[in-house]
């Protein structure tokens, strides 16, 4: 009796390791072969560029006969590059609306680096605009001559006070007389003609340009390119187990070989129990393993943090996101796995959160549908 307790707690030690087995990631292939007579395990995955690999390096198990180590651990990078035209407007100041002043301020080129995208930018010269920086009040002087000619005498009454110049009225502000004809009075001779050669000034005002600025566009394309996915290669080579001897040795006391083979039909049902506790459990956790996963943005360019995860029947294409650890005014990202995605392909799927209703269709099943929208406006966040 003492020996079936102990069995069928291996039993339940054995049905609580296999559920953790199970509820591990799946593996995207699952091969067992022998390779020039090494029994080999391989099981494939692919994970996200921040994915742990580490998680996949399993402790000794036993499959088939044979139990396995862990060998080695082979990576194949998925990476990606998307090129975009990008356009940055610069501004400067001159002194002057000159073109040659303006361009030897403006670089031909410019480096453009935001964190994602790098690229080199040029100068567009068809979209220099140049205004006025701002204005002041600036005064100058205003002078005129006038020249009256065959004055009797030099009286000031026959020279104007004023005089207009461009519109603007100066004032007389110097008179100099000439004498032009002389005539003998008496025995004298004496002036009897004169010219006025009058000066005129005032002042004017205007407003002229402290400085001037110039807009320009530099164009060009920028990439942003990393890492996507990961492929992870994990191999685990297996040693044959030693088969156990059920019939009883040649010497060995009858009545112990009949209590021998009482324990031994005991432990032949535990590990039919076992095998098809095991085997139940592992369709059941199968079945119910999740396959949808909820992320968020890193602080690195296509960097994501896995926030939860989901079990989505076909029937029901809805989550609820409103327990998930995001930001209400941020973006996520929904990724459907390919088994499930593959089923649902051009369906339609829901994401609900904190009364909201999100909803796209599934676009893609190789290796899995990704989307990403903003909580906030809940409009998609194009990748660009």
């Amino acid at each position: 009796m003492r020996q079936v307790k102990h069995i069928l707690l291996c039993l339940l030690l054995c049905l609580s390791l296999t559920a953790e087995v199970f509820a591990a990631d799946v593996p995207e292939s699952f091969v067992c072969e022998n390779l020039n007579g090494q029994q080999r395990i391989i099981k494939t995955y692919v994970l996200p560029a921040n994915g742990d690999a580490d998680a996949l390096r399993e402790a000794p198990f036993t499959y088939e006969g044979y139990r396995y180590t862990w060998a080695y651990t082979t990576k194949e990078e998925h990476p990606y590059s998307i090129v975009k035209t990008v356009t940055e407007t610069v501004e400067i100041e001159t002194a002057k609306d000159d073109l040659a002043q303006i361009l030897a301020q403006l670089a031909p080129s410019m480096t453009y680096d935001d964190g994602e995208y790098v690229g080199e930018l040029a100068l567009d010269h068809t979209t220099l605009k140049t205004v006025a920086a701002g204005y002041e009040t600036r005064y100058s002087s205003i002078s005129e001559t006038k020249t009256i000619s065959g004055l009797a005498s030099n009286d000031m009454s026959y020279v104007p006070g004023t005089t207009v110049k461009n519109g603007k009225t100066l004032k007389l502000a110097n008179v100099e007389w000439q004498v032009t004809a002389t005539g003998l009075v008496g025995e004298e001779l004496l002036p009897c003609e004169y010219q006025a050669v009058a000066t005129y000034t005032g002042s004017s005002s205007y407003q002229a340009a402290t400085g001037y600025a110039t807009t320009a566009e530099y164009t060009g394309e920028v990439t942003a390119s990393g890492i996507e996915s990961i492929t992870y290669t994990v191999v685990f080579t297996g040693e044959k187990l030693e088969p156990v001897q059920i019939g009883p040795a040649p010497d060995e006391d009858p009545a112990a070989v009949r209590s021998h083979s009482a324990g031994s039909f005991l432990a032949w049902i535990a590990c039919a129990i076992f095998a098809v506790g095991c085997a139940f459990l592992g369709w059941l956790l199968w079945t119910r393993r999740k396959n949808v996963y909820v992320y968020v943005p890193g602080n690195k360019p296509r960097d994501y943090k896995l926030v939860a995860k989901y079990r989505v029947e076909e029937s029901e294409l809805c989550i609820d996101i409103t327990d998930a650890a995001v930001a209400p005014e941020g973006n996520v990202a929904v990724e459907i796995k390919h088994a499930l995605a593959k089923k649902v392909l051009g369906k339609t799927f829901t994401v609900n959160y904190a009364g909201k209703r999100y909803c796209y269709n599934v676009q893609n099943d190789r290796p899995g549908d990704w989307h990403e929208f903003n909580l906030k406006t809940f409009e998609e966040v194009q990748l660009e």
